[in-house]
């Protein structure tokens, strides 16, 4: 039997060797440096965390303007016309309270798809400004807007189809009618709200976060009952009007500028052509380079959707 120190010796010299296996494991294969610990970096943390801030869900564009100070504003005016045929507006299928929701007895039309048939505009486009902050946004335009938008339904019908605001300012929910309504606003960014209001009743939504598109608004016991609502941090947002018509004023001059379109119908993504001073892309009208907007200008564009796109 070997000598207790010799035993000993051994134990050691065997310990050490598989400690030096153990240290080399980190370099094998994949040629890594060994780690020596985790050195906090307070500066890259906050970056990461403002880069977070600023990403919205499914929407990788860019800041417009980024790196860019407006020059002063402008104005942008437009028409949305729909090339050929539309599809026909189909009666709505009402299941009851039918002496209030059609009263006589006569069809109620579906609002998804309206175009006027003299101008041939499209209604209740939403068209709104992307990444706009800071120094590039008007006065008359920012954030922070508290008072009250109405948003009424009476014959069972939303009043306003799609409503915008800022997502500070107050939603007047009111029930304008003698039966009970139930109102289902399916906000993404945001608390949803769902709220029963009986005849006469009125209530008071404020959103607090903008939206990416527009949201839809619903009625459980009129399920035909649809609309939408749009959020956004500033006024850069408008809806066309019936003839297909709309404006947003006080737009920063001598930036790019990304202005995004959504039909229900369509989404933020359809195919269309554009007339005028702006490019076309992908549901986007870009106002960008030697596009930009110019201090004091009024600019019109045209935008035409086939009408293959709405069926």
């Amino acid at each position: 039997m070997p000598p207790t120190s010799t035993r000993t010796e051994s134990k050691i010299g065997i310990a050490s060797t598989f400690a030096l296996v153990l240290s080399l494991f980190p370099m094998i294969g994949c040629d890594q440096p060994v780690a020596r610990g985790t050195v906090a970096n307070a500066d890259r943390a906050r970056e990461l965390r403002a880069e977070l801030a600023k990403t919205e869900s499914g929407d990788s564009a860019a800041k417009s303007g980024s790196g860019q100070k407006a020059t002063g504003w402008a104005t942008l005016r437009g028409t949305i016309k729909v090339d050929g045929e539309p599809p026909a507006r189909t009666p709505l299928a009402i299941g009851r309270d039918t002496n209030v929701c059609a009263p006589g007895g006569a069809p109620v039309l579906g609002e998804e798809v309206l175009v006027d048939p003299s101008t041939e505009g499209l209604a209740n486009v939403a068209i709104y400004a992307l990444k706009l902050d800071g120094d590039n946004v008007h006065p008359d335009a920012a954030a922070g807007k508290q008072d009250e938008v109405l948003f009424d339904q009476k014959a069972c019908l939303f009043l306003t189809h799609v409503a915008v605001m800022q997502s500070t300012q107050k939603l007047k929910i009111v029930n304008s009618d003698p039966v009970a309504h139930n109102t289902d606003i399916k906000v993404k960014r945001s608390a949803t709200k769902n709220v029963n209001l009986v005849p006469g009743d009125s209530f008071l939504f404020t959103p607090g976060r903008e939206e990416n598109e527009p949201a839809s608004v619903s009625c459980a016991i009129h399920p035909w009952m649809r609309s939408y609502l749009l959020p956004r941090d500033n006024s850069y947002v408008a809806v066309t009007a019936a003839d297909g018509r709309f404006e947003i004023p006080n737009l920063p001059a001598g930036i790019d500028l990304t202005i995004q379109a959504w039909h229900e119908k369509t989404g933020k993504k359809f195919v269309a052509t554009i007339e005028g001073d702006a490019k076309w892309s992908k549901g986007r009208i870009e106002l960008k380079g030697e596009n930009q907007l110019v201090d004091g200008q009024t600019r019109e564009i045209t935008l035409v959707v086939p009408a293959d796109e709405l069926k």
